[in-house]
This record gives structure tokens, C-alpha cells and sequence, in this order.
């Protein structure tokens, strides 16, 4: 998601193009940082470190850690795991996220239009999807006992069989099993260009027809197929955060196999064991059930068949949230520059169908890039698998580099401009209220620098691809039986890993380091000079005030600037007066006035001079 306030995007602009200087800018708060070693150092420093790992993990690694053995602690056995564990606070929690939920809807339709005024926007982009996504892989599958699609439904649900003879909404038709996930996966592809694409998606009553637009099929797939089966195949975001909460170190465990048997979504995996089946949890006995404590990673390596569906739906967790961050490169700027002027007849759309048509072609390439390197493990140990079928074994050993590519992504993102949720909780509709007496606080965005943020990219990604790295070769014992074998299987995939190491981290960079090359200039112009319109503005040095430049003017040279307009957060089209701000202020910033002038930034200086 980039949304950028006009001053910053406009200011980074101006010395992008005009400067030589090689630093490290702070993603969306315009805090400069220079890297203490070149960007290329970082990248192959971090390969190297996930180069490593494989070395060390294919020596020491040599058995498969027994999943009914791995270390647990069970909660429920203490005291404050049976407080946690009520039944009042789960439906505490569960008032609260329908309160959110209906408030989100409701104020995305009759609140303020202004994004930054209205309580819709934060808390869809910022407070729900990335506080929930580290919310399910950092503590445990919450969004599986607050989903509000889930709890109005049971709500309507239970009501009517206490209305109605007949006990039951609607005898649901079995779930095809052909589908496997893919309702899923197209509902989050669609979540994704929203997301991504849709130019309207912080405008706050575009969001709430969105949110009801989905409640109404999630609630039409629970109703024709089932909750429990639409849950597990066709909501999303039940998918999304509970791939993520594979990696959480909290799972819930069913011990009784008698409650299982009747379990419609065949839960249990080849180990026979029940884990994360909120539907047999909730039926079991009080003494078969366990909310343990586990290693991080660990329910990644479940034992279970996985769907080709599954494995392209992790595939496309993984590729939108880095196509997210290459749209912010300069090759991508240059690919839609491209693209734009062979597209003449789509008019304005032009942008929104490219872009389009990047994220479903980052998809297929991840997707073919993946079987890939699949087929290259096959062929390494001469296996007898299926097409495909390595490759699916490993899917979910790319999980910590999603959640990593998440973190590294989102982070500052989150800290940042997720404190707009305490003034908007005074004045969710933006009309003006001061409910809790904080609607006049106003963002600190120093609250993280570009140091911390360049940093805890770096040592998220490669933590991410080292516990990947560690998990694949595990699967790949337990596939294999053999040690020799499995680890021959892991060549190609530490190429893929390494490679994607060093891939990350160049498109992190990509936003907040400058190129070294300097920008093309024209020739310099004859003895007469170029003639100056007389109508053409100069900013005044010390103030950046415009001021007509008067006949008879002339320039030693002329640069023309091609650039493709787009739209700021609230909707609004970029114009030209957007694309001369900048100039006013580094007039204003690179002039010093006087020798303490507080204005002055010597970078700006030097970057225009």
C-alpha cells in the first residue's frame, strides 16, 4: 500500500532526480539514513549467511523431529490459561470485532469522505489486515475465534433453532472436494488488487460496499456448503491468517479421536493428530482439550497431503506482497512507463490494467519459478514422485518468508500510521467529536528511524529464509527417509532461497536508495540561450514563493520531465501545481537565510545547486 503525503513523495522526487549522492531514505516519513557499507555487501552478506545456514543445518540435522513429540505446554493447565479461556472473554472479544466490524461499515458509509478523517480506511489497511497478519503468525489463529462473518452467522444460526422447529438453517450441499481452496484463493486474489490496483481503495465508502459485498457471499458459501467447509475453503482471510498461524507459537489440540470421527473437515492429519480444528475443540470435552505453547515453525511441518490449490494459494500470499513492495522500484516505473504508451486506446485505465496484469504475471511467475525448482529436486535424487509433487510437500516452508517479507514490508507502515486510530477513535465519522479526548493527537513519526526500519528488514528476511531453509530440509528427511538423498533434494531449493535472499533485499532498498547514475541532461544551449517564456514561475531563493521570471529572460539549458500522474490516498488527481511544490521547497529548505536559519538543509542544498 503506498500512500504518501504530497510534501514527501513530492520532495523525494525533486532529489531523485537531481541528485548523485548515494543514502538510504526511510520508507514514507522522509528521514534520510547513508548506509555505513554498500547496498551490494548487504545483499551477498545476507546470501552468504543463508548459504551457511544450509551447511550447518544439512550437518547437524539428521533426524526428523517427531511431531508428537515436540515440546509443549499446555495452558489450560494453569490458571491463567483457564481465565483466558472462559467463555466471557472469548465473547468479549468476539463484541468487539462485530462492534469494529458494523462501526467500520457504518462509518465508511456516512462518515467524512477525507480517508485521514475517517475511521474506515485505518482500520481496514492498517489495524485489521497487517495488525492481524502479525497478530496470527507472531501469537496464535485469534481470527478464528473473532471472525465477525463467523459470529453473526452463528448468531443468526442459533437463533433460528431456537425459533424453529426444524433446528437447522438449510442442509448444506457437500463441499466439492475438486475446489479444494480455490473460492479462497480467488476471493484473496480479488483482496489483492483491491489492495494494490483499485484506485478507490481509501476512499471510505468504497470500502464499505466492498466489506458487504463479501459478507454477503461468505455468508451465501456458509449457508449453501456449511460454515465449518466455506471457513476452511472459501473465506480468505480464515486461510490467509491461518497459513500464517502455522508459524505461531500457541496452537489448540484435540486428544480425544472419538471427537474427531465425526468431524466433517477431516482434520486429522497422517499422524492422527487433531490441531487448529476450532470445530472439534469446541465439541470436545473439557479434558481432551489442550491450548498449548509450541516451538515457532513447528505446525508448518504438520504431516498432510497438500493440494496443488494450497500451494498456489501460499504462492500468492507470498507474490503480492512482493509485488507490493517491486511496484515501488524504479524497474517497475520504467515496465509501466513502457506499457502506458503502448496502450493508447484503455485512456485513463491504462495504469489500473497494468498493474493488473503485474500482480496475476507475478503470480504465474512465482508459481512456474516454484515447480520449477520442484522438478530440479525430483531430478536431483531421481525420485518417482509425481509431477508436482515434491513441490507441494514443500509449500509451506515458505510461510516465514512471507511473514518475514510481511514484517520487513509493513512494519514502519504500522507503527507509523497506525496511531491514526487514536485520534480516530474520538471521531470515527469525522464530524468533529472528541469522544476519548484524543482526537487532537497528531502522528509522531519519529517513533521509528530509518535505521531501525533498513535493519529490521534485513535481519527479518534472512531469519525468514534460514527457518525456511531449516524446515525444507526437514521435510525433505522425512519425504526421503535418507540423509545423503535429502540432502542432495535441497540444492535447487537453496538456490531458490538464496536467491530470493538477495531479490528482498534489493527491493527493499529499492524505495529509499538512490542510484548513483546522475539524470540526463540536455545539451547545453547556444551563445544566445534558450528563450524563457515570460508567464514560466521561479521559485525565490529563502522563501520559495513563485514568481513570473519577466521578458527577456534567458536558460543555458532545458530539461523536460515525462512523468505519469496517478492518484494521492484521498482520490484526488496528481496535477501539475503537485509536480512544482517541491521545487518551492527546495528553493525555501536549500537557501540559508541566515547562519542559524532552521530552514536550511544542506542536503537539499547540495542535491539542487
Amino acid at each position: 500500500m503506498h500512500r504518501h503525503i504530497r510534501v514527501t513523495a513530492g520532495t523525494i522526487l525533486l532529489v531523485l532526480l537531481s541528485s548523485n549522492i548515494s543514502r538510504v531514505w526511510a520508507h514514507g516519513f522522509g528521514q534520510r539514513y547513508d548506509l555505513p557499507v554498500p547496498l551490494w555487501l548487504y545483499v551477498t552478506g545476507a546470501a552468504a549467511a543463508v548459504a551457511f545456514s544450509f551447511l550447518v543445518i544439512g550437518l547437524f540435522v539428521r533426524a526428523t523431529p517427531g511431531m508428537r513429540t515436540y515440546p509443549r505446554l499446555n495452558l489450560l493447565r494453569f490458571p491463567v490459561g483457564r481465565l483466558l479461556s472462559h467463555p466471557l472473554i472469548p465473547g468479549l472479544l468476539k463484541l468487539i470485532s462485530v462492534g469494529f466490524f458494523l462501526l467500520g461499515i457504518a462509518t465508511g458509509l456516512i462518515g467524512n469522505q477525507n480517508p485521514m478523517q475517517n475511521l474506515t480506511p485505518t482500520l481496514v489497511w492498517i489495524i485489521w489486515w497487517v495488525g492481524m497478519a502479525y497478530i496470527s503468525a507472531l501469537g496464535g489463529n485469534l481470527w478464528a475465534v473473532i471472525n465477525p462473518w463467523k459470529v453473526l452467522f452463528e448468531v443468526v444460526e442459533g437463533l433460528y433453532r431456537r425459533l424453529s422447529p426444524r433446528g437447522k438453517l438449510f442442509t448444506p450441499f457437500p463441499y466439492p472436494r475438486a475446489l479444494g481452496v480455490w473460492p479462497g484463493f480467488v476471493l484473496f486474489l480479488a483482496f489483492a488488487w483491491t489492495e494494490l490496483v483499485y484506485e478507490g481503495r481509501a476512499v471510505p465508502v468504497n470500502l464499505a460496499y466492498i466489506t458487504l459485498g463479501y459478507s454477503c457471499l461468505t455468508w451465501a458459501g456458509m449457508f449453501l456448503f456449511g460454515k465449518e467447509q466455506w471457513l476452511r475453503h472459501g473465506e480468505a482471510f480464515s486461510l490467509a491468517f491461518g497459513v500464517l498461524a502455522r508459524f505461531a507459537p500457541t496452537e489448540i489440540r484435540v486428544t480425544d479421536p472419538a471427537v474427531c470421527a465425526t468431524c466433517e473437515l477431516d482434520c486429522r492429519d497422517r499422524d492422527g493428530e487433531c490441531i487448529n480444528c476450532a470445530s472439534c475443540f469446541r465439541r470436545a470435552p473439557q479434558e481432551a482439550r489442550e491450548w498449548n505453547l509450541r516451538p515457532l515453525a513447528v505446525g508448518l511441518l504438520r504431516h498432510e497431503t497438500i493440494p496443488f490449490s494450497m500451494m498456489a494459494f501460499v504462492l500468492l500470499i507470498l507474490s503480492t506482497v512482493t509485488f507490493d513492495g517491486f511496484m515501488a522500484t524504479p524497474v517497475w516505473a520504467r515496465i509501466e512507463s513502457a506499457l502506458y504508451g503502448l496502450l493508447p486506446s484503455l485512456g485513463g485505465e491504462r495504469l489500473m490494467v497494468i498493474q493488473t496484469l503485474g500482480l496475476i504475471a507475478f503470480f504465474l511467475l512465482f508459481l512456474l519459478v516454484y515447480e520449477l525448482f520442484g522438478e530440479a529436486m525430483a531430478l536431483a535424487v531421481r525420485s518417482t514422485h509425481a509431477w508436482g509433487e515434491l513441490a507441494r510437500a514443500f509449500a509451506f516452508s515458505l510461510v516465514p518468508i512471507a511473514i518475514a517479507y510481511h514484517l520487513a514490508h509493513y512494519f514502519s507502515f504500522l507503527l507509523i500510521q497506525g496511531q491514526l486510530i487514536i485520534p480516530l477513535l474520538s471521531d470515527p465519522f469525522g464530524f468533529g467529536w472528541n469522544l476519548l479526548g484524543t482526537a487532537g493527537y497528531r502522528l509522531n513519526i519519529g517513533i521509528v528511524g530509518a535505521r531501525f526500519v533498513w535493519y529490521t528488514a534485513v535481519i527479518a528476511i534472512v531469519l525468514g529464509h534460514i527457518i525456511a531453509v531449516y524446515l525444507a530440509h526437514v521435510i525433505a528427511l522425512r519425504a526421503l527417509e535418507d540423509h545423503r538423498l535429502a540432502l542432495r533434494s535441497q540444492y535447487p531449493m537453496l538456490v531458490l532461497m538464496v536467491g530470493y535472499t538477495m531479490i528482498s533485499l534489493w527491493i527493499m532498498a529499492q524505495p529509499i536508495v538512490e542510484s548513483k547514475a546522475r539524470p540526463s541532461r540536455t545539451a547545453v544551449a547556444t551563445a544566445q540561450g534558450i528563450t524563457i517564456p515570460e508567464d514560466a514561475l521561479l521559485p525565490t531563493p529563502g522563501t520559495g514563493v513563485f514568481q513570473p521570471v519577466g521578458k527577456g529572460k534567458l536558460a543555458q539549458g532545458k530539461l523536460v520531465y515525462r512523468l505519469l500522474n496517478s492518484l494521492f490516498h484521498d482520490g484526488t488527481r496528481m496535477t501539475v501545481a503537485d509536480l512544482l511544490y517541491p521545487y518551492s521547497f527546495a528553493a525555501k529548505w536549500g537557501t540559508r537565510s541566515s547562519a542559524d536559519d532552521p530552514a536550511y538543509d544542506p542536503y537539499i542544498a547540495r542535491a539542487t545547486s
